[in-house]
Order: C-alpha cells, then structure tokens, then sequence
C-alpha cells in the first residue's frame, strides 16, 4: 500500500488519541491545515516520514510505530520521529509479536481440532448448534475455554460473530475475555485467514 501524508497523519493522530484515551477529528480542509496550521518543520518531518513508509520503512506499520513513539514518549511530536529509540522498540515488538503470532496461530488451530471433534463425536450439526449447548448454567464453550480445550481467540471469533450468546454468568466466569474483548479482536483482524 502506498501512503500519502493524509494517511500518516491520520494514522500519528489515531496513535495519539488512543495514547490519550480520548477521540480525535481530521481537519476539514487537510490541505489548508497542512499548509497554515503546521509549522514548516512539521510539515517538513511528516513529508519525509511518508516518503520513508512507502520506501526503507514499507514493512513497518505506520499505526503501530506511532503507539511505540507514544508509549516512549509522553508527548510525542514530529520532531522525534526519527528518534533511534522509536524504530528501536518498533522492531523488538514486531519480533515479539511474530514469536506470538505463531504460537497464536498454534493454539487456534488445536482449538479448531477440539471443536470440529466435539461436533463430530457428539453428532452436532454445525459449529452453531456447538454454540448454543449449554453445561449446566454455563455455555458449553465457556467450559471448554475453562478446561483449556479452546484458546481465547477462537471464544472472541465465536462471541463476535454471534454463535455464542453469553449470559451474565458466562461473564463472570471468563473475565480476561470481557476485559480484553477488544484488543482480541484486532489481534484476530492481524491474523486473518487464522480463523475460518
């Protein structure tokens, strides 16, 4: 994918906001504010940082580079972009999130054995039927989950697509799912192809 300086900044703001905990808006006229509003070394720095995305920094993600400037820095500006530091951190967390990615990808796939199993040994018609059985009180899942029988992953991918329905005693059993739900998911969205 080719960037312009529309997607960095966009992409600068996104981190910041998410750093901040707080929503962010995009200039009307992104010109005009480019042009007006930026000071010429920032508009200097966000030129340059867009022609390094789309050449020597192509295999880094604009997004995730800008959450470790964030995470180094309080208030990260234009001015540290190039900050060894940021690249850095950058890289040991692309290669921690590979080691984890395989090790992911493993254990949704000893989770899909599980479950492809189960339907089958216990004559279920699909994996929608799976997601309504209930043990007692609890969706059947949510006990496999506890068992260790299926990873967190695939109980995020059934949740989101609506063949488990949790109750709140479901809930309160898996608190580490409902907490971190979220970040699941865009986990999962990074693995595409993972789960089908």
């Amino acid at each position: 994918m080719m960037y312009n300086i529309v997607n960095i900044y966009q992409e600068f703001r996104r981190a910041q906001a998410h750093a901040n905990n707080r929503g962010y808006r995009m200039p009307k006229d992104f010109d005009k504010h480019f042009n007006t509003k930026m000071s010429e070394k920032s508009r200097e720095v966000l030129s340059l940082i867009t022609k390094f995305f789309n050449t020597k920094w192509q295999n880094i993600d604009p997004y995730g580079f800008f959450e470790c400037g964030f995470e180094l820095f309080k208030s990260f500006t234009y001015t540290q972009f190039f900050d060894p530091r940021v690249i850095n951190l950058y890289v040991q967390r692309d290669k921690n999130h590979k080691r984890e990615m395989n090790i992911n990808k493993q254990e949704i796939s000893y989770s899909l054995n599980f479950v492809k199993e189960f339907i089958t040994d216990n004559n279920i018609k699909d994996i929608n039927e799976y997601g309504k059985l209930r043990d007692g009180n609890i969706n059947l899942a949510v006990k496999h989950y506890l068992d260790n029988k299926i990873d967190k992953y695939l109980m995020v991918y059934l949740i989101s697509m609506g063949i488990i329905k949790l109750t709140d005693d479901d809930r309160v059993l898996i608190p580490y799912i409902v907490e971190h739900y979220r970040d699941c998911l865009v986990q999962l969205d990074r693995m595409k192809g993972v789960v089908k």
